[in-house]
């Protein structure tokens, strides 16, 4: 999603497990040969499969699934025979860069409701992406049987998370307050982003604008939130097995330290934790969430972010055939309904189906502000070797004993070196 960057799995290694999850794939197809429609994806392990049985409510085995990881991007630009004919994006900011290579969408396919999310991010004029999938990254999880039997309140400014924090910290038998995937950079940016944004919007903004100058990044607020890491992260036992195990520990393993090891009482990740949970058979009632805390005044905008579908040029029609299906309002619920995790863009979609507590993100998503993940935005320097690498290294420079002081002011530096290449 996106531009979620959560997706670690290597083209070549994924195209084997793609032959291992559909069973039939055959290295004819994959070489584009037969009547096929190939959809590259960066989706892997659960999701990949909780897509492949989106496509199977078709009722028809036509279709392949590519996944590209991280390079996703290159899809776009695919030429040779077995070129992809459908693009799923998890970084909106991808489509208005590509448009020689699309082909616009069905007149129809587009929902008016689809403007007040999605249009800040694509381009102007012509529908060119089928909006599919909404991620809410301003959720932080956590157990809610220590809370109840311990009295703990979900606070609702940073100043009550640090005490928080502080609170668990001081009862051993709680565990940590805090799990964290740091292998995976972009749930250390999601962390980054929601401070920046529920605390500081206006400066989230001005980053995210188009040729923004690169020294923003040392600015009063980017400075302040930096530091805002610094006093959580820096502090001895906020994290669970440490510092150094977390910046080795991945997404999966991070949510699975609050609800299956119970060695952490929190996890600050999107709503498709959900589907790790449910995957675990963690019973419902064990399960709840909070909205990430501003500063001060609770309120402000969520960090969203998204997956779209595109349809290469030329199109063919068996392409734009499943592109239809995808965008009807039953075709997510499969996902919804077997896998969670998953909040459906397409407004018509039967809620029903949605978890209480994907209820209720969904309705957030679609009723308050929202921001798409600043790291998208940035292009190369919100990826791998840009903000996530930073931010991983600050992470273990605080590990190290490196004061926080110094650690913000090395960080913000990278950063615009980072924006200058």
């Amino acid at each position: 999603m996106a531009g979620l960057r959560r997706r670690t799995v290597l083209r070549t290694g994924a195209l084997a497990a793609v032959a291992g999850v559909a069973g039939c794939s055959s290295v004819a197809r994959t070489a584009g040969f037969g009547d096929f429609v190939r959809i590259a994806v960066s989706w892997s392990a659960t999701e990949l499969a909780a897509f492949r049985n989106v496509l199977a409510g078709r009722g028809v085995d036509d279709v392949d699934l590519i996944p590209f990881g991280d390079d996703i991007g290159a899809a776009l630009g695919v030429r040779t025979t077995g070129r992809p004919h459908l693009v799923a994006l998890p970084q909106p900011g991808l489509v208005a860069g590509n448009l020689a290579n699309l082909e616009p969408l069905p007149a129809d396919l587009w929902y008016p409701e689809y403007d007040r999310i999605w249009s800040q991010n694509l381009p102007t004029t012509g529908h060119y992406a089928l909006p599919f999938k909404l991620a809410h990254k301003s959720v932080v999880w956590f157990r809610k049987k220590i809370f109840d039997d311990h009295g703990l309140t979900p606070p609702k400014t940073w100043q009550q998370w640090l005490a928080l924090n502080d609170a668990i910290i001081a009862e051993p038998s709680l565990g940590a307050p805090l799990a964290l995937g740091g292998a995976d950079g972009w749930m250390l940016a999601g962390f980054l982003e929601n401070i920046l944004l529920r605390s500081f919007p206006e400066s989230y903004d001005a980053l995210a604008a188009p040729g923004h100058d690169r020294r923003l990044w040392e600015s009063g607020d980017v400075r302040a939130a930096f530091q805002m890491l610094a006093d959580m992260w820096g502090r001895p036992g906020v994290f669970a097995g440490g510092p150094r195990r977390a910046l080795v520990q991945q997404f999966p393993d991070a949510v699975l330290e609050v609800f299956k090891y119970h060695t952490a009482a929190m996890v600050v990740a999107p709503d498709f934790a959900e589907s790790v949970i449910r995957r675990f058979g963690v019973p419902a009632d064990e399960v709840e969430t909070f909205t990430f805390p501003p500063l001060t005044t609770p309120g402000g905008p969520l960090v969203a972010a998204g997956d779209l579908i595109v349809l290469t040029r030329p199109a063919e029609q068996r392409a734009v055939d499943v592109i239809r299906y995808l965008g009807e309002p039953r075709a997510a619920l499969p996902w919804i309904r077997d896998t969670g995790g998953f909040i459906a863009a397409n407004p018509a979609t039967d809620r029903s189906y949605y978890s209480p507590i994907l209820a209720r993100l969904s309705k957030e998503l679609t009723s308050q502000q929202i921001r798409f993940d600043l790291a998208d935005q940035l292009g190369p320097a919100g990826g791998r070797e840009g903000l996530q690498r930073v931010l991983q290294n600050f992470l273990h420079g605080l590990a190290d004993g490196r004061s926080g002081e110094e650690s913000v002011r090395t960080a913000l530096a990278a950063m615009v070196s980072a924006e200058a290449g």
